[in-house]
């Protein structure tokens, strides 16, 4: 992608960071090969190892240029780098074990407390491996993008989930038997959170490449997705004492966040997070279920009723809507019933041919460009 067609989908993308407005249209990005006739440009040689395949940085560029010259990014989709170490990989930095495998890096296996007796001090190791591997990989990423693609914050976690991955499922009877104890540990780890979020901003910001995050979207100021995936395990009552608090103390000090609402059980704490003034958008995860059709494929529906209602429930609190891993034949209702103002898509194709027809089709009737 050329740096002046990034700065067009960045002029777009900001437009998404402002208040929802009437008429200001929806907003689509497609991927796709970025030729239906020619094969690939850039082979993307097997890693040699684990080791290589998250923790080197040279490995993660050469990724990273053969996805740039291998890859259609249609309409408002950009090229967006996600440092990746696993889900909420701050646990591991904070004590918890990790373990490398082929999808993912994982924290949760042994979790380190065995009681609250102190509260750790947390601090955030910076001799620890997958510390030093993140700031390699952010550096050189930001200096061979060159305005052509962004460059995320590792998902460094939602606070509770990460809470979880250190202390494990005791941490719910806590939440009951020792809830200030649990609030006092928790918040702890938001200033740590914050402290890293801070050390990875400094090294982004100056690279001029934009703000993201796992979620593609660009902002010129620092933006974090927020999540709490512990929030199916508790009330809304218990969301409001524990999370909440966390959220919104969060979300003021970053300035800007959207929030990972991951599956209906979530869907009961919505309110409550439409409330926070920081939170500018809900990122919807529905759960996958059987398709007969594509022979028993599991497929997840964006386009479903529940999913049209929290669409229609969130723009009407003013807040906007962003859609990751949409099929494609599921653009067209998910605009036509819910509205196309302020509602993010990402969708696929398998075709250029196919990808360039859905592009135009969305420009004609749903954004407003």
């Amino acid at each position: 992608m050329k740096t002046s067609d990034m700065q067009a989908k960045r002029d777009r993308h900001q437009r998404f960071w402002q208040p929802l407005t009437k008429n200001e249209g929806g907003y689509l990005g497609i991927t796709s090969p970025i030729s239906d006739d020619q094969p690939p440009p850039v082979t993307v040689r097997a890693p040699d190892s684990l080791e290589e395949k998250w923790l080197s940085a040279d490995y993660r560029v050469h990724r990273t240029e053969a996805d740039a010259a291998n890859m259609f990014w249609g309409g408002d989709a950009i090229h967006n780098v996600f440092v990746n170490f696993g889900p909420g990989v701050h646990a591991a930095l904070l004590g918890a074990p990790y373990a490398l495998k082929e999808d993912s890096i994982w924290f949760d296996l042994h979790p380190p407390i065995e009681k609250w007796d102190p509260i750790p001090d947390w601090k955030t190791d910076e001799s620890h491996p997958l510390y030093q591997a993140i700031i390699e990989q952010t550096s050189k990423l930001c200096q061979a993008s060159k305005g052509r693609y962004t460059v995320s914050y590792t998902d460094i976690g939602g606070q509770y989930d990460v809470l979880f991955s250190l202390r494990g499922e005791a941490l719910l009877t806590d939440m009951l038997e020792c809830p200030e104890t649990v609030k006092r540990a928790e918040k702890r780890l938001d200033d740590e959170f914050l402290a890293f979020f801070d050390q990875l901003t400094d090294l982004i910001g100056p690279s001029g490449c934009g703000f993201s995050g796992w979620i593609p979207m660009v902002h010129d100021k620092p933006w974090y997705p927020l999540q709490c995936d512990l929030s199916v395990m508790i009330s809304p009552d218990m969301f409001e004492s524990f999370v909440l608090p966390s959220l919104d103390y969060v979300s003021t000090a970053i300035g800007q966040s959207i929030y990972h609402l991951d599956g209906p059980e979530e869907i009961r704490h919505l309110e409550m997070i439409l409330s926070l003034p920081h939170i500018h958008a809900i990122q919807w995860v529905p759960l996958p279920r059987t398709d007969l059709s594509r022979g028993g494929q599991m497929v997840q529906r964006f386009d479903d009723q529940l999913s049209i209602e929290l669409y229609r429930k969130t723009l009407a609190a003013g807040k906007k809507i962003v859609l990751l891993g949409v099929r494609p034949e599921q653009v067209s209702p998910i605009f036509e019933q819910a509205g196309s103002d302020g509602i993010y898509v990402q969708t696929f194709s398998d075709t250029r041919k196919d990808a360039d027809l859905l592009l135009e089709t969305a420009q004609r009737k749903w954004l407003k460009l």
